[in-house]
C-alpha cells in the first residue's frame, strides 16, 4: 500500500505538522501577502488532494478543481482569525474544503441528489 503513495504529498514525512502550520498561519496574520503566498503553497496540494478525490467520486469536475481550490483558500483567509490552535489544521482545512464545495453545488443547483444532513431534512419535510 505504501509503495503507490510514495510520492504522494498526504504520503510524505517531510510535510509540515500542526505546529509549524499554526506558525505558518501566524506570520501570515503578521506579514501579509509575502507569507500568504507561502501558505497556499504549502496547503494547495492538500485541497487538491481532496478535491481531486471528490472528482474520482462523481462529486466534482475536473474543470472545477483549480477554482475551488482558489475559493477554499479565500474562506481560509477570511476565517484565519477564527482558527484554534488546538484543533488539528489539516481538519480544520477540509472543514473548509467541504464546506466551499457544498457551497459551490448549492449555486451549481447540484446539491438536489447529493446525500447531505440539509438535503436529507430537506426529503424528509
Amino acid at each position: 500500500m505504501t509503495e503507490g503513495c510514495r510520492d504522494s504529498w498526504l504520503c510524505r514525512t517531510d510535510r509540515l505538522g500542526n505546529d509549524e502550520l499554526c506558525a505558518l498561519m501566524a506570520r501570515v496574520a503578521k506579514h501579509g501577502p509575502r507569507a500568504s503566498q507561502q501558505l497556499l503553497a504549502t496547503v494547495k496540494p492538500l485541497l487538491s488532494a481532496f478535491y481531486e478525490g471528490q472528482v474520482q467520486a462523481g462529486r466534482a469536475r475536473r474543470e472545477e478543481v483549480d477554482s475551488l481550490i482558489q475559493e477554499a483558500f479565500t474562506v481560509l483567509q477570511q476565517r484565519r482569525a477564527d482558527y484554534d490552535p488546538g484543533v488539528p489544521f489539516r481538519a480544520w482545512l477540509i472543514a473548509i474544503a467541504r464546506d466551499t464545495l457544498l457551497y459551490h453545488w448549492h449555486n451549481q443547483g447540484r446539491d438536489a441528489g447529493v446525500a447531505t444532513p440539509l438535503n436529507e431534512a430537506r426529503r424528509a419535510v
